[in-house]
């Protein structure tokens, strides 16, 4: 049930297994990262951060560029991409797999049968429940009266409003911020937290306020919108504090919850706490014939935590011995300028266990520089013996950077390991090497380090 990331991978794993899957989806393939996420919000940050930097050319030595751009082309130039992708998940392509694939709304009629409206029912032994997520509305007075912006609708916008109002600084409400700012919008944001992307650790938090306040985006933390209202197409926002704040669109980027509601769930004995389905670390539900994946499972909300546990669920859905699923490995990236990534712990986190971190700013990484993105830190922490807890990265290719830290930790490889290793040179990669020697660097203060200063000190 469901075709996004994980109902696609699920259907074409378990074809790949032999099996005779069908795929029911309510609207159409691809789900929120294709239509309504990833691709999109990812094609308009590009050219935003291709237009910021055309006006900053000078910095480079080159001529800056006039720094008027129209959205309307940018806004072209993503759905162009987005119908590209989309592609890749034609139901003709899925139907050479063996996989066929069905349009409507679907429901459970008991604990082994779904009803699809307009098509029959479905009895299988084995269903996998992918159907995501949607926004997260919080209860704002006024706001069921006024037309607002979502991540779902925001991507069908023509040309980009004069001013908004985003309300949440979440990873969502922080990337569209950024994106509106750079493609001509006056932005201001709206936070009931202490600090912007507060999952995430507290300086990189910080550090990313203060790059997107210097470009010129009003942020307020700890502030409680009280009111909402519309007058002549322009949207008023009053805050706890009365202090009154007038846009042409409101964006409510407060989270996302599982997409369940409908799904009759009761039939099937699936049990729903908190409006998340109940499930174990294998992914199976309370109904041992269904297992929860993707945004509907209420876990990490990301396209590559879907495709894993799709994958997971076939698996176990199949063979002896379930496999639990792996939260400590699971990364995650924020596509802002300069990018921000993370696995594992937070210095916090880790700190709470003994754990100690190590920063190396990006100051110090000769090819940063003559890059020009010198902005940024990566800092890794680590047990007493080396073992990889967490890491965190604000900086140039944050997303790539923290690929090699996520294999290391899935494959116990330790910051001393990565220290003995050859890294190019110039590459942002050294951040790392930087941060393993700085690990090396600390153990020689040890009485390990004061035995091997003996020991050089005699041969001497």
């Amino acid at each position: 049930m469901g075709g996004g990331p994980a109902g696609l991978i699920g259907t074409v794993g378990a074809s790949h297994l032999g099996l005779k899957p069908a795929l029911i989806e309510q609207q159409r393939l691809g789900g929120d990262c294709l239509w309504t996420g990833c691709v999109p919000s990812k094609s308009l940050l590009a050219s935003s951060h291709l237009g910021h930097a055309m006006k900053r050319a000078g910095n480079m030595g080159l001529q800056e560029v006039d720094a008027s751009h129209d959205s309307s082309l940018a806004i072209e130039r993503m759905r162009k991409i987005r119908s590209k992708i989309a592609l890749h998940d034609d139901p003709g392509r899925l139907l050479q797999m063996g996989i066929d694939t069905h349009f409507g709304s679907a429901r459970f009629k008991n604990p082994t049968t779904l009803e699809v409206d307009g098509i029959g029912t479905f009895t299988s032994k084995r269903i996998l429940l992918a159907t995501g997520a949607k926004p997260k509305i919080p209860d704002i007075k006024g706001l069921d009266q006024i037309e607002y912006l979502t991540y779902e609708n925001v991507f069908d916008l023509e040309l980009y409003p004069e001013s908004i109002g985003i309300i949440g600084a979440g990873p969502v409400g922080v990337e569209l911020a950024q994106t509106f700012n750079r493609l001509g919008s006056k932005v201001t944001v709206f936070e009931v937290k202490d600090r912007i992307l507060n999952q995430e650790d507290t300086d990189v938090s910080v550090r990313m306020k203060n790059i997107l306040q210097k470009e010129g985006i009003e942020i307020h933390l700890e502030s409680d919108i009280h009111d909402i209202s519309v007058d002549k197409n322009q949207r008023t926002i009053l805050t706890s504090g009365q202090e009154h704040f007038i846009f042409d669109s409101i964006l409510v980027a407060t989270g996302r919850e599982p997409a369940i509601n409908g799904l009759n769930l009761e039939a099937a004995n699936i049990e729903v706490v908190n409006g998340t389905i109940k499930s174990k670390s294998t992914l199976v539900t309370s109904n041992r014939r269904v297992w929860a994946v993707g945004d509907a499972n209420g876990g990490p909300q990301f396209t590559h935590f879907a495709e894993y546990s799709a994958a997971t669920a076939v698996r176990n859905s199949l063979l002896p011995f379930p496999k639990s699923v792996e939260y400590n490995c699971i990364p995650h990236v924020i596509f802002t300028d300069p990018e921000i990534a993370h696995v594992g712990l937070t210095e916090l986190e880790a700190a709470s266990k003994g754990g100690k971190t190590f920063l190396v700013e990006f100051k110090e990484l000769d090819r940063a520089i003559v890059e020009g993105k010198s902005e940024g830190f990566i800092k890794v922490s680590v047990t007493r013996g080396g073992n990889i807890l967490g890491c965190s990265i604000i900086g140039y290719r944050g997303g790539e950077l923290i690929q090699p830290v996520v294999l290391a930790m899935k494959h116990g490889l330790t910051l001393p390991q990565i220290a003995t290793t050859t890294f190019a040179y110039p590459t942002m990669g050294e951040g790392l090497k930087r941060s393993a020697m700085a690990y090396q660097k600390s153990r020689l203060e040890g009485p390990l380090g004061l035995m091997l200063k003996k020991c050089i000190a005699w041969i001497k």
